[in-house]
C-alpha cells in the first residue's frame, strides 16, 4: 500500500480534543466506565470504597428528604393564617385598614412606554374600580402574567377562569400533595373545587441506586369536572397532560384535571410539563401570588422552565410566537425611542393582523 494511503496516523480533530460532557449521556457513560475499568487494580479498589461511601450519603439524604417534607407539613399550617387573610382580601370579605409600606417601592416604566403597551396588550385589569369588590379577576391575572402558564390557557377558558377565588396547597402525611383551585359559582361547571394530586416517593432503585435525586412524583390524579350542559371547554379536545407534551397541543387549561391516573409504575408516565406545573404553583406561585399580580416576581427566568423543559409548549403556536416576539420587539424600540411614527403604525397594524391570524387558527 502506497504511503500517502496510511491514515493511521492521521488526526482529524487538528488536535482537538471533545469534552466528555458534549457525548450523548449513554456514550458518556459507556466511555467513562470503560476508562475506570482500566485502571490499575490499586485504583479501582479505592473507587469502590469512594462508591460505597456515596451510597451511605445517600442513604442519609433519603432520610433528609423524608424529613424536609415533615417539615414542610409543619410550615404549611402555619402559613395557612396568612394565605387566609390574603384570600379574604381578593375577595373581598374584607377591608384592610390602610398600612405603610414595609418594603422599599420601585419607580415604574416610562409612562409613554405604558400608554403604547395598554393599546397592544391585553389588560384583566380593567374590571378594579374605586367601588370593586377586593381583586376582581386576580387569579387570572396572575396566571395570565406567566407565559409558560398563558400559553395554555385558551381564549374561551377565560371567563370561567375569572370566577377562580383561590389555588391552595393540601400536604397530606403520607408523602402526597394536592392543589386544589376554588371557583365561584359559574355556567361552565357546578365544582366548587377542582383538584390534582401528586404522589411523592423516594426510592433508591437497587439496580442503579447512584441515580437516586430525591423526592420522584411518580403518580398523579385529576378529579371529574361536572360541566353544564353544552358548556364542555375541553370537548374534543386532545388529553395533554397523560403523553408526552411533545406530541399534543395544550388546547385547554381544564386538561390539567384530565381524570385518568398518570403512573410510571404502570408503564405510563406524568408528563414533563405537568411536573413543572405543578412544582411551579406549589413552591412560586401560591406563596407569591401578590407579587405576580403586581409584577414584582416577573422575570425571564421565573418560570416553569425552572422545573422543566418547556421548549415544545410553545411549538404548537407558531403565529402567537411570531406575535409576542413582535411586541416584544415594538416594545423595546418604543422604550429607547428609536421607533418613527410610522414604522410604529405598521408594526400596530402587523400585530394586529397577526393576533386576529392566531384568535382565528386557535
Amino acid at each position: 500500500m502506497d504511503s500517502s494511503d496510511d491514515i493511521s496516523g492521521t488526526d482529524y480533530t487538528n488536535g482537538i480534543r471533545m469534552p466528555p460532557a458534549y457525548m450523548c449521556a449513554a456514550q458518556r457513560r459507556k466511555f467513562l466506565h470503560d476508562k475506570v475499568k482500566s485502571f490499575p487494580q490499586d485504583v479501582q479498589d479505592k473507587i469502590t470504597v469512594l462508591k460505597n461511601i456515596q451510597l451511605d450519603y445517600i442513604k442519609l439524604e433519603e432520610e433528609y428528604f423524608q424529613k424536609m417534607f415533615a417539615l414542610e407539613i409543619q410550615y404549611q399550617q402555619l402559613f395557612q393564617p396568612l394565605y387566609e387573610k390574603r384570600y379574604n382580601i381578593i375577595s373581598g370579605i374584607v377591608q384592610p385598614p390602610k398600612e405603610e409600606p414595609k418594603f422599599t417601592t420601585e419607580s415604574t416604566t416610562d409612562g409613554d412606554a405604558v400608554v403604547y403597551m395598554n393599546e397592544i396588550v391585553e389588560d384583566w385589569y380593567t374590571d378594579i374600580t374605586v367601588d370593586a369588590k377586593g381583586l376582581p379577576n386576580f387569579w387570572l391575572v396572575v396566571l395570565k402574567n406567566i407565559k409558560d402558564v398563558a400559553a395554555i390557557i385558551n381564549e374561551r377558558d377565560e371567563p370561567a377562569l375569572t370566577k377562580l377565588t383561590d389555588i391552595r396547597v393540601k400536604y397530606d402525611a403520607m408523602n402526597s400533595f394536592k392543589l386544589e383551585f376554588h371557583f365561584d359559582e359559574n355556567e361552565y361547571f357546578t365544582n366548587s373545587v377542582l383538584t390534582r394530586q401528586y404522589f411523592l416517593r423516594t426510592h433508591v432503585p437497587e439496580d442503579k441506586p447512584f441515580s437516586f435525586d430525591g423526592f420522584e412524583i411518580y403518580k398523579s390524579q385529576g378529579c371529574v369536572i361536572d360541566w353544564r350542559p353544552n358548556m364542555m371547554l375541553t370537548e374534543g379536545l386532545s388529553d395533554v397532560f397523560s403523553s408526552d407534551i411533545r406530541n399534543d397541543s395544550f388546547d385547554s387549561f381544564f386538561d390539567f384535571f384530565y381524570v385518568p391516573v398518570a403512573s410510571h409504575d404502570e408503564g405510563d408516565h406524568v408528563s414533563e410539563y405537568e411536573l413543572g406545573m405543578a412544582f411551579f404553583l406549589r413552591d412560586k406561585v401560591i406563596p407569591r401570588a401578590i407579587l405576580y399580580f403586581t409584577g414584582d416576581a416577573i422575570d425571564d427566568q421565573d418560570d416553569i422552565k425552572e422545573f422543566c423543559d418547556v421548549e415544545a409548549l410553545h411549538n404548537h403556536n407558531t403565529e402567537s410566537e411570531e406575535t409576542i416576539g413582535m411586541i416584544e420587539t415594538a416594545f423595546e424600540e418604543q422604550s429607547e425611542g428609536t421607533t418613527e411614527s410610522a414604522s410604529v403604525s405598521e408594526t400596530e397594524e402587523a400585530i394586529t393582523t397577526e393576533a386576529t391570524a392566531a384568535a382565528e387558527h386557535g
